[in-house]
């Protein structure tokens, strides 16, 4: 019965949806995804508040972005378990999820630029249909959250070296929403689970941020991004369940969102092409177990780490992973103030076979992109966008859900934005 209650704690990380590694967004900046996130040697838009701060040194006068993503996942899955007819195929709903973003920058003297990001750093959510073979592990599942990250760049030009530049950033958690519903079919006829949460306070963290150009065509990057530790809480529903399970409960729990590094280089082997790749490392290994506390005793879930049931300990084992993408700009390609990008990535996934379940059916995927951004004026510009994902297909056995069998998922991420310069 533990089972039941435990998988709460899997909406507080999201889902397969995210489509970076984990639970992730790296769809930050509509421009910066046209080169599919190679951004952080990049110091010539706004959106490097996100991508590494330290580019905010290289920023001149006042920039603005806003833009949106639309990011369509699309899930199966294929049944290897007695729970349904062996082999059954079914489809995750189709869901799109609109995941904006804004940033300003201001030049407050030479060298010294001021900024503030906000963003969807973590989240998205996956649907099943009620009678599906796994909805015992979930039906539904999400969470969103905004991130709000104002920072600060130097540039430090006439070295004898080269341009060094240097940047910092505080990130908030200020907003974040969870949801969760699965079957509990331990009993006939079946019950229910459901609960709702909030992020109970901000949850703070920072970025930090180096770029180097020993040459005006070169520039190595480097940025950092802690772990950030957010608290939830929420009310849960059972519904037509045993004795010893209460009608509702409130319950909390600790996430600790992981911390990452970039390693960038950025190229301009001729005139108007530029080229960047990066290396980007997640601290995943950090979500290894995740607890749940209720603030009442629930019989139900009594066990020997928590004799009155209030206190259930889910392990994760999540493990590090890393991603490396590629990007290409060209300007002036054609036609006057039009921009085209390209990119290509690969991305592996942080979690262990035996514990992907239908949350989550994260998987190793490659990544496609293409971009564009056309000046309408000397002030505005207009960017757009579109990346697409395919996922490894994943075959899962002997899974702690006991939802064995065989995930395919792939995204579109078309995306638009503004960019104005003064």
């Amino acid at each position: 019965m533990r089972r039941i209650i435990a998988t709460v704690c899997l909406i507080f990380l999201g889902s397969s949806s995210a489509f970076a590694s984990g639970f992730s967004i790296y769809e930050a900046s509509v421009r910066a995804n046209g080169m599919l996130g190679a951004f952080s040697a990049y110091a010539d838009h706004a959106s490097t508040i996100f991508y590494n701060p330290a580019g905010l040194g290289g920023m001149e006068g006042l920039n603005i972005s806003a833009g949106a993503s639309i990011i369509a996942p699309r899930s199966s899955f294929r049944n290897m378990t007695p729970l349904a007819p062996h082999g059954a195929k079914y489809e995750m709903k189709e869901q799109e999820f609109f995941v904006p973003n804004f940033y300003a920058t201001y030049e407050i003297t030479d060298g010294l630029t001021a900024g503030l990001g906000v963003y969807a750093e973590f989240g998205l959510g996956t649907e099943w249909d009620q009678d599906w073979a796994g909805r015992a592990s979930s039906t539904k599942a999400s969470i969103e959250t905004i991130t709000v990250n104002p920072a600060v760049g130097y540039e430090i030009a006439n070295t004898g070296i080269g341009t060094i530049r240097l940047g910092a950033g505080l990130r908030a958690i200020a907003h974040g929403t969870v949801e969760l519903a699965r079957a509990v079919t331990d009993f006939t006829p079946e019950g229910s689970f459901s609960l709702e949460g909030d992020l109970k306070e901000p949850a703070f963290g920072y970025n930090l941020g180096i770029m180097y150009s020993p040459l005006q065509e070169v520039t190595l990057g480097f940025t950092y991004r802690s772990s950030i530790e957010a608290e939830f809480e929420g009310e849960a529903e059972f519904n037509n369940l045993a004795v010893g399970f209460p009608e509702t409960a409130r319950g909390g729990t600790k996430i600790e969102f992981p911390a990452s590094y970039v390693v960038a280089l950025n190229v301009k082997p001729i005139p108007n092409l530029t080229l960047e790749a990066d290396y980007l490392w997640w601290g995943w290994s950090s979500y290894d177990e995740l607890v749940i506390n209720f603030d009442q005793p629930i019989p139900a879930l009594a066990s020997p780490e928590s004799p009155d049931g209030s206190r259930i300990n889910n392990p994760r084992n999540f493990e590090d992973s890393y991603q490396i993408r590629f990007g290409a700009e060209y300007s002036q390609f054609g036609v006057e103030g039009l921009t085209l990008r390209g990119g290509i990535a690969y991305d592996e996934n942080p979690i262990p076979e035996r514990d992907v379940d239908p949350t989550l059916p994260d998987s190793d995927r490659i990544e496609f992109s293409g971009g564009l951004t056309y000046a309408v004026s000397d002030h505005i510009e207009i960017d757009a966008a579109y990346i697409f994902i395919r996922a490894n297909q994943r075959k899962v056995e002997d899974t702690r859900s006991g939802i064995d069998g065989v995930y395919n998922t792939y995204a579109n991420i078309p995306s638009l934005g503004i960019t104005l310069n003064y």
